[in-house]
């Protein structure tokens, strides 16, 4: 039985159409149902973030050191600013309780 290459091709083009049109609707179905849902689970997340103690407490200790960092470059002198906050930073790590 020899290979008939006009066939083979003709496959070849049918299932090349196919999968560009499967990839297509695909995007489509993702455009429609999983981006919107994706979008809602992150404000969900994000609105109920505020109910989460751990996350409340590490964003006020960042905002208290932000706030110590900016008013401590409002202090400095027009030198060197790295000299004088890089001399006393004490670094925390994530997991240090205080």
């Amino acid at each position: 039985m020899p290979l008939d290459l006009e066939k083979l091709a003709e496959v070849l083009v049918a299932l090349i159409i196919s999968s560009s049109i499967l990839l297509v609707a695909v995007a489509i179905a993702w455009r429609l149902v999983v981006k919107p849902t994706l979008r809602a689970l992150l404000e969900y997340r994000t609105a109920r973030a505020s109910g989460d103690p751990v996350l409340s407490w590490r964003v006020t200790e960042l905002e208290e050191e932000v706030r110590g960092l900016k008013e401590r470059l409002a202090a400095l002198p027009e030198g060197n600013p790295t000299r004088l906050l890089g001399a006393d930073v004490r670094f925390r790590g994530t997991k240090e309780k205080s």
